[in-house]
């Protein structure tokens, strides 16, 4: 039976091979993105979660109140390390490590820049790093060694081991290597490609172990001890920085889920406000939506072509077949078709899936061993063709023999409303996809096009890395001369990564509490202004021919707001612990995050915390000479380390990469849905046809025109597109707004926007209904006729 039941598949398969193919192809596709979709969310839910001890693992978080809101930050004293380890006995191990930096990593004449850590050496033991070569035991013990990732040393050394052997550490620190672990995954928190001791770290910077408990610049991972209640610990730690530091009692420190931060990473006001994990849900809601429109083109698709099914189905019930068994059968064809999409869908998944993680960026491994991930595919597959099929097994089985022996099928009114309702589905799910893109862009844009404050093109950051820092007054002389700049200064940091921050600022009239206001600040020192272009509103930049700048500031809008300055030039403040006078005020410029408004800020001439450079290329010559002189005046003054720069205004867009990621995603949905909903309106445009073909018959016969008959046959699917129009608007009316609302600067509805999607969809209507409605009418009646 089963045998004859495959055999009859396959001949009905063979015998419709067109329809079948876009049938079975429009599943594999919808699978196949699913897929894709679900490795992501698959691949985000597992983020961090390898290490045999994950559910253990810590990171230590400040809450730091200032200015009506609490800012919640992973940066923490060095001290603190020594403190949890001597007395909380629940703590089993604690590492600290310092903010990544690309550090130069030379051996013989080889160099390379790495990203790099320095880590105590229980960060071995908390985690899990698989070493290739040496012990895990020892390789950070001893403060003259490092260990290097697979990547990194295969980089550097070719395919030897490299334990024992001297690197060159920022061309200054020569170091043993005494380990090579392999590379992190790509769901990893941890990108490092080199590990240093931390020991390493101090020697090399003897200045910070004087740092006192007022310094967050590291992070802090704890482990405990199993049993260890984290609650317990957390109200013990809460107070311990007022403990030791009484000028920051109001700093609270709080333990937060090491495999919760990359999901769950996002606080406002001290409290956990979501993270990645509502893009997760996003793309599985997107996973779910794609393959149920690919289920409801299956079905679409399969009943379109039911006539051709009913005589068999007539001829069978009169043989005495039961129904049960006609339903078997046909749900037996529908998961032999699914089964074949599914192989499709896998072909599809290999082919597109380097491709796809390339052109949204996200890293997606392929988690080949899971045994549970193959049973959860092959679960959501059999779903599928039982939930694709059920509706055409019972359909089919349901058509009455002598009607069908007669050539009439089942009522047209009562067999088309599920189909009906299926593909106002469809389009719903397509009308969210078109507006939910728009205005995804439309917000882009919008937050793109604010001014920034100062003019991001035609600039370029690079580190001042060896003795650029020394020799940059001589660098920027000859690169202007050379005429490849026009201007270039040191900066402390990348104007887009802004990090620094102080507190315990004051200024005169200052109200009680408002030194405990965090203020953002830059170091720089001369020519800051003329390099980024900002705009001088009061006094000047430093200058060179004032020693007394030494002790200057100049302020943005939003500082000299927030210390209600009528006059500020001339206005001495104390910052970093000395008195400061006011020479220049700019206006408000952008370098955290574009969305929200421009924060209070601090540029002080302080040379010594100068570690990047800013160089503005001459707009009158060609970028690449403009760089290609510059690499070789680069070469001269730091001949040991590579000319690495990045334009700032790349930088700066790397700021919307989530909104672009989704954005992408949407644009990519959006077209698939679109294709798919389309297939589904052909699927039951040529239901239709099939059924109201004496219908349209006798219309023609009476002398109904090619158009007349055309517009009827058409409208009745423009209905079904303006329903799913109002009621994909108005989902998408209210997640948009909620969308919208996190932003502090967001575009605004636009009708125009939703009239545009509602012709859009109208069009594609009429562009998939038209071929069927139209060869229905161009049909000859007498055929359609003869029977009766």
């Amino acid at each position: 039976m089963i045998k004859n039941y495959l055999k009859i598949a396959w001949r009905n398969l063979a015998k419709n091979k067109v329809s079948s193919f876009i049938n079975i192809g429009g599943l594999a596709i919808g699978m196949a993105v699913s897929f894709m979709l679900l490795l992501y969310v698959y691949n985000e839910f597992s983020f961090d979660k390898f290490h045999n001890k994950a559910d253990r693992i810590y990171q230590v978080f400040k809450n730091q109140p200032g200015n009506g809101e609490i800012k919640t930050k992973p940066l923490t004293p060095q001290r603190l390390a020594g403190t949890l380890t001597q007395d909380f006995p629940e703590v089993e191990r604690v590492a600290r490590i310092n903010e990544a930096k690309d550090v130069l990593i030379k051996y013989a004449d080889k160099g390379l820049k790495f990203n790099t850590v320095a880590v105590d050496p229980a960060l071995l033991h908390i985690f899990d790093f698989d070493f290739i070569y040496g012990n895990k035991a020892t390789a950070l013990t001893d403060q003259s060694t490092i260990v290097l990732t697979e990547s990194a040393a295969k980089a550097l050394f070719g395919n030897v081991n490299p334990v024992d052997k001297i690197v060159q550490f920022d061309v200054r620190f020569p170091l043993k290597v005494s380990g090579v672990i392999k590379d992190n995954p790509a769901n990893s928190s941890f990108t490092f490609k080199a590990l240093i001791p931390w020991n390493a770290f101090m020697a090399q910077q003897p200045w910070l172990k004087d740092e006192t408990w007022g310094y967050y610049s590291y992070f802090t991972y704890v482990l405990l001890k199993p049993g260890a209640s984290v609650s317990a610990v957390n109200a013990r730690i809460k107070n311990l920085i007022g403990e030791h530091f009484a000028a920051d009692k109001d700093v609270k420190l709080f333990m937060y889920p090491f495999t919760q931060l990359h999901l769950y990473g996002d606080f406002k006001n001290g409290v956990q406000a979501g993270g990645n994990i509502e893009y997760v849900r996003l793309f599985l809601i997107l996973a779910i939506g794609i393959l149920v429109i690919a289920c409801i083109n299956f079905i679409n698709l399969s009943t379109a072509h039911s006539g051709r099914r009913a005589r068999e189905v007539g001829i069978r019930k009169a043989m005495g077949a039961r129904r049960a068994a006609l339903i078997r059968q046909f749900m037996g064809e529908s998961l032999l078709m699914t089964l074949l999409a599914f192989v499709l869908a896998l072909i599809l998944v290999a082919l597109l899936l380097p491709a796809f993680t390339n052109y949204v960026n996200i890293h997606i491994t392929v988690p080949f061993k899971n045994v549970w991930v193959w049973l959860t595919i092959l679960a959501v597959t059999l779903f599928t063709g039982l939930a694709a099929g059920s509706y055409p097994a019972l359909l089919l089985s349901a058509f009455n023999p002598v009607s069908v022996l007669k050539g009439q099928l089942l009522n047209t009114n009562t067999a088309a409303k599920p189909r009906q309702v299926l593909v106002v589905l469809q389009f719903t799910f397509a009308v969210c996809l078109i507006l939910s893109s728009i205005f995804i862009y439309k917000q882009i844009n919008y937050i793109k096009d604010r001014p920034v404050g100062y003019n991001r093109n035609g600039l370029i950051e690079l580190p001042a890395d060896g003795s650029m820092f020394e020799k940059f007054e001589s660098f920027r002389q000859d690169a202007l001369n050379a005429g490849a700049i026009t201007e270039g200064a040191l900066i402390s940091e990348p104007i887009t990564t802004v990090t620094n921050a102080t507190w315990q600022n004051t200024w005169p009239g200052q109200l009680p509490g408002e030194e405990k206001i965090p203020i953002d600040c830059f170091a720089v020192t001369y020519h800051f202004i003329d390099t980024y272009q900002l705009t001088l509103l009061q006094g000047r930049d430093f200058a060179t021919d004032r020693p007394a700048d030494s002790t200057a500031v100049i302020l943005n809008e939003a500082a000299v707001k927030l210390m209600r300055f009528k006059d500020p030039i001339g206005q001495t403040i104390k910052w970093m612990d000395a008195k400061r006078t006011v020479v220049g005020v700019v206006k408000n410029f952008v370098w955290a995050s574009p969305y929200e408004p421009v924060k209070p800020a601090i540029i002080g001439f302080v040379p010594g915390w100068a570690g990047n450079i800013g160089l503005r290329l001459n707009p009158d010559v060609s970028v690449a000479k403009n760089l290609s002189v510059l690499k070789t005046l680069y070469g001269k003054y730091n001949p040991s380390f590579p000319f690495e720069y990045k334009f700032t205004d790349e930088s700066f867009a790397s700021k919307f990469r989530s909104e672009k990621l989704l954005g992408t995603m949407s644009v990519l949905f959006t077209v698939l849905a679109i294709i798919i909903s389309a297939l589904g309106l052909f699927g039951l445009a040529s239901f239709s046809a099939e059924q109201r073909r004496k219908e349209i018959s006798i219309r023609k016969v009476l002398g109904a025109s090619t158009a007349n008959l055309w517009l009827k046959l058409s409208q009745e699917f423009i209905k079904l597109v303006i329903i799913a129009f109002v009621i994909g608007s108005a989902i998408s009316w209210y997640n948009i707004n909620r969308w919208l609302t996190q932003y502090t600067f967001h575009t605004n509805f636009e009708l125009w926007i939703f009239l545009v999607t509602m012709a859009a969809s109208i069009v594609i209507c009429l562009a998939a209904v038209s071929w069927q409605a139209i060869k229905a009418a161009w049909a000859n009646p007498v055929n359609n006729l003869r029977s009766e």
